[in-house]
């Protein structure tokens, strides 16, 4: 008897990821509604996105008000996804002690809702799931440093502009591994100071208490082993150093922009859309390698 032929059984479909342009989402965390956006880049050569970036808002904002960052032309260019959450109540979570409560019923999860984000957008878009990045400004920096500590097992890089992090965050701060870090303010900055302490109050809420600028800097240079700094060529008043002699590949980056306030920093000044975005792939290319 001639034994059956066996047909091989077909390959399994190929993941319908995301199309090219805007995306809404919103999934339940903690039976708390949190919504997002993402902007897939179109990819003529059929090639997967090359990364995520998620770009983090400040206190009373929404995702949306990001996309006047301009990070979106760039990382079209480079085939990278950007997703914009919005804060539960307009506030996240980021762990600084002193702040009162946004939300009535407790603090909110935001750690657990960026991890849920991260995996959804990788899931949905296919990016690499080794080059993600989080941005933030003012209570948006706060939370990407707590995303450093974190979320370091998902996240490669963090940009903080404007923030840095909880006050005393070194104490409870382990990372699962180097996190490149770049923090970008201002020495007159009055809403988040510069050398740390009382954030200004949003509304009647106070807004608790952040670590300075040089200490952040200096808890990153040590997380990557930098024995030493270098200065960074930057525009005119603004002091820029980096660690040097590390013993990680994760960068770690200081922009002091001298009597500068609490602002994105735009050009003919600090272009800080540019800088953050070379910083960023710079660390995904580090990342490929």
């Amino acid at each position: 008897m001639v034994p059956a032929t066996v047909a091989p059984e077909p390959p399994p479909p190929a993941p319908a990821y995301l199309a090219a342009g805007v995306h809404e989402h919103q999934v339940q965390v903690d039976a708390h509604p949190r919504r997002w956006s993402t902007v897939v880049p179109a990819r003529p050569d059929g090639a997967l996105p090359t990364g995520v970036v998620v770009v983090l808002h400040g206190v009373g904002g929404r995702g949306a008000d990001m996309r006047s960052a301009g990070f979106e032309p760039l990382a079209l260019a480079q085939g990278a996804v950007v997703a914009y959450p919005d804060a539960f109540g307009g506030a996240w979570n980021d762990g600084r002690p002193g702040a009162d409560p946004v939300v009535a019923n407790g603090p909110v999860d935001d750690v657990r809702f960026l991890r849920l984000l991260i995996e959804e957008t990788g899931a949905r878009t296919g990016a690499d799931p080794q080059r993600v990045a989080v941005v933030g400004f003012s209570n948006g920096a706060v939370m990407a440093g707590r995303v450093a500590c974190d979320l370091a097992d998902k996240v490669t890089a963090v940009a903080a502009i404007g923030g840095t992090a909880g006050q005393g965050f070194e104490s409870s701060c382990r990372p699962a591994r180097p996190v490149a870090v770049m923090v970008v303010a201002g020495s007159n900055d009055r809403t988040v100071p510069y050398g740390g302490g009382r954030v200004a109050d949003w509304g009647a809420r106070r807004r608790g208490s952040v670590a300075a600028v040089e200490d952040f800097f200096a808890f990153w240079r040590a997380q990557a082993g930098c024995s030493s700094t270098q200065p960074v060529p930057a525009v005119p008043q603004v002091s820029a150093m980096r660690g040097a002699d590390c013993r990680a590949e994760a960068a770690v980056v200081r922009y002091r922009v001298n009597g500068g306030g609490h602002e994105w920093f735009r050009p003919p000044g600090l272009d800080t859309t540019n800088v953050v975005w070379d910083f960023l792939t710079r660390r995904f290319a580090v990342t490929a390698g």
